[in-house]
């Protein structure tokens, strides 16, 4: 025992304790320094990016939806490289040989790079979807079944937020198909049941003076209303059918609702309601003929 007590108070006595935490508390000291220099130019560079991409009188002759794309990808760019310079200046300031490593990584980079294919592809295929331009930030899109506006666009994932306020993130990789809604006006038909006992030109001068009256204050959709005239749907009914160009496909449904109650509401002040479809008209008689049957048995 006498002589393991001596080896430990040997091995003690020829440690330099003051040494190692002078060591200790400069190798911390440098380590919170370098991180805050890096985070400090962090701040300044994302200050700069923001600064230039919401200066709205710099980009009056570009489209926002495009500006915004680019200036999330140049922070996300920065987060990274701001992330890879911590990792290596820290690993640097703890004596670990980075150079090594990364000669090293070149062996194990067949091994990686089966695991890393899929990364590769989310890379590669965001870079094309930011050369082409095929959606930015803000976009109504449809991607793989998914539907909504693009909440961001990354180098290796795309976000959409769907109108039920859910986020889906969806590698670039993985997006096989793609529709933009945003790109041109929509298109909506409006298909009016008219009866055939009535003036014909009269009854469409009174729904073209409707939408005059109406046209210069609505800003949701283009002067390029179509009102194509009769036609039969695919019941054989007659109907007058009025096409309208919205701008955003987030107002189609308040657009068509409201040009289809301002169509009926003239239509009903003038004397020419819209008929009854069949089927309507048949569940009106059923719910009728419910309610006088439960009447007579209450």
């Amino acid at each position: 025992m006498t002589y393991i007590r001596d080896a430990f108070r040997n091995i003690f006595r020829s440690i330099d304790f003051q040494a190692l935490l002078e060591d200790g508390l400069s190798t911390v000291l440098r380590i919170i320094l370098t991180v805050t220099a890096l985070w400090l130019v962090r701040m300044l560079v994302v200050k700069i990016i923001t600064t230039y991409f919401e200066n709205t009188k710099r980009f009056k002759f570009y489209n926002f939806s495009r500006n915004n794309t680019i200036q999330r990808l140049l922070l996300n760019i920065v987060l990274y490289t701001f992330y890879f310079f911590v990792g290596y200046s820290v690993l640097s300031i703890l004596g670990i040989p980075v150079g090594t490593l990364v000669a090293g990584a070149g062996i194990a980079s067949l091994a990686v790079g089966l695991g890393a294919k899929d990364l590769v592809s989310d890379l590669v295929n965001g870079l094309f979807i930011l050369i082409e331009h095929q959606f930015d930030v803000g976009d109504h899109i449809v991607i793989n079944g998914y539907e909504g506006r693009i909440y961001s666009i990354g180098v290796r994932t795309t976000v959409i937020r769907d109108y039920n306020g859910i986020h889906h993130f969806i590698p670039n990789g993985n997006i096989q198909e793609l529709s933009n809604l945003s790109r041109e006006a929509v298109r909506i038909d409006l298909d009016l049941l008219i009866p055939t006992d009535i003036n014909f030109a009269a009854y469409e001068e009174l729904l073209k003076d409707t939408y005059r009256q109406v046209i210069e204050s609505d800003d949701q959709i283009n002067d390029t209303t179509d009102f194509i005239g009769l036609m039969k749907d695919k019941h054989g009914r007659l109907i007058y059918k009025i096409r309208i160009w919205v701008k955003d496909a987030d107002d189609v449904v308040d657009v068509e609702g409201r040009y289809y109650k301002l169509f009926a509401d003239a239509l009903n002040e003038a004397g020419h309601p819209i008929p009854m479809s069949e089927l309507s008209r048949m569940n009106t008689m059923v719910q009728v003929e419910k309610e006088n049957a439960d009447d007579i048995f209450s």
